[in-house]
């Protein structure tokens, strides 16, 4: 019995031990950076673990008691790019990192896996370029010699990539980086491509030959999403924004062709891909997701919530009826919809306080004061209306709306107005067809 108990002890002790698995950072130089979150990667989302405080540029994170095995981010920083991503194995890791470059100075000072995992992203990377550099090379000499050269420096560069794809897959053989690893792996011929379309026919053709979309580590991680992402927006582009669209539209389809019937990653990729398009402000491509894959989902795998935050963020985009309001007018009300004046519409949201609203508002009256065909309406963001009655007997031509409480006018705030001035260019029917940022631009748009 006392064996028995002692045995359990044991056990207990050791789990306790094992469960205190923790990640320590040192930011350096510190900064003023006070807080980190930690977060694990899983799918194409971030789910939240814990957060902590860095002091004097030091912070340590403990990992709860069965954290699962897996790919985690460390967010210090909003903007730009303020995170750290390392492989969690249920061993602590430790780390020290510039914070104003963290890809290029991060060093893992603990955690073999994660030490063999970033020389391999060095190695690899540096490979990749140097492969990619040689062909475009040999797509812009026509020199006989020189082109016989560069087919031998590929020829060396490619045989030293593949050694060392092997070297680290072997190396990592049972760990978690070597699904990542072996997935990273990216297919080139074993000679020169004669031609650009020969490239990137092989680009597209051979972006997905390794890549298991079934492998649990890798669909427990953000990689498979940024792989798709990479494809569907990288590896297709083009100046004519219908044959973009095209572009991306047959790209699209190659990635669920891989997914086959997994519909759990087929959503996450779905709101991945329209989170991304809303970016763009690419509505053509969001209705396109919606209509053709999402809308066949089962009612379960639904995210209504994600659906509305991306409408959200695209209903000022071209294309799209500007939000209605209305204002009063000689003691009438008007909606913006009703309005009926020209064939075209200047909506600008300005303010008597700004300088640059000052200096940019007189002279589109100036342009726009004798155009039938274009009536502006003006909406002043004022506190009070005693600049704005002075404004308003002078800008006579146009429809002058005053907005109170500036910032925080709901109307602004619909429009999500965070400069002024800010131009939308509707049409009759009040769609926005150009969005400009200065006035030059306004009379560009007009007179091009």
């Amino acid at each position: 019995m006392m064996l028995k108990k002692l045995l359990f002890a044991v056990v207990l002790f050791s789990y306790t031990i094992q469960s205190q698995t923790y990640v320590k950072g040192t930011l350096d130089p510190a900064q003023n950076y006070s807080w980190v979150v930690l977060y694990q990667l899983k799918g194409a989302k971030q789910l939240y673990i814990k957060n902590e405080t860095i002091s004097n540029g030091k912070f340590s994170i403990e990992f709860p008691q069965n954290a699962p095995k897996g790919m985690y981010r460390l967010l210090y920083s909003q903007q730009n790019n303020g995170f750290i991503d390392f492989i969690y194995n249920n061993k602590s890791v430790e780390l020290k990192f510039n914070p104003k470059n963290p890809l290029n100075t991060l060093t893992f000072l603990t955690s073999e896996e994660n030490k063999i995992y970033q020389n391999y992203q060095i190695e690899s990377t540096k490979n990749k370029h140097k492969l990619d550099s040689i062909q475009l090379s040999f797509f812009n000499t026509k020199d006989e010699v020189q082109r016989e050269n560069l087919k031998n420096s590929y020829a060396k560069t490619y045989k030293i990539y593949n050694e060392k794809q092997k070297y680290y897959e072997i190396l990592t053989k049972g760990k978690l980086s070597n699904h990542f690893i072996k997935s990273s792996f990216k297919y080139y011929v074993p000679h020169i491509i004669q031609t650009p379309q020969e490239y990137l026919n092989s680009e597209k053709q051979h972006y997905f030959d390794y890549v298991d979309f079934k492998d649990k580590v890798l669909l427990n991680s953000v990689f498979l999403s940024e792989k798709v992402t990479d494809y569907v927006f990288y590896l297709n582009g083009s100046d004519d924004m219908e044959v973009q669209n095209k572009l991306y539209k047959n790209a699209i389809n190659e990635v669920f062709k891989k997914v086959g019937d997994n519909l759990l990653l087929k959503k996450e990729f779905l709101i991945t891909l329209m989170y991304n398009f809303s970016q763009l402000e690419n509505t053509v491509l969001i209705d396109y997701l919606i209509n053709n894959f999402y809308n066949k989902l089962p009612v379960e795998l639904k995210d209504e919530t994600a659906i509305n935050q991306i409408q959200e963020k695209v209903k000022l985009a071209i294309g799209k009826i500007a939000p209605d309001f209305s204002f009063e007018k000689n003691e009438k009300k008007i909606t913006l919809s009703e309005l009926n004046k020209a064939e075209k519409y200047i909506l600008v949201f300005w303010s008597t306080g700004c300088s640059h609203c000052l200096n940019e508002i007189p002279k589109l009256y100036d342009y726009t004061k004798n155009k039938t065909t274009v009536h502006v309406v003006a909406f002043a963001m004022e506190n009070d209306d005693t600049d704005f009655n002075k404004y308003n007997s002078m800008f006579t031509a146009w429809t002058n709306i005053l907005g109170l409480k500036k910032w925080q006018n709901p109307i602004a705030r619909e429009y999500q107005i965070t400069s002024t001035p800010t131009y939308f260019i509707l049409d009759k029917d009040k769609k926005i067809i150009a969005k400009p940022e200065y006035f030059e631009d306004v009379k560009a748009f007009f007179e091009k």
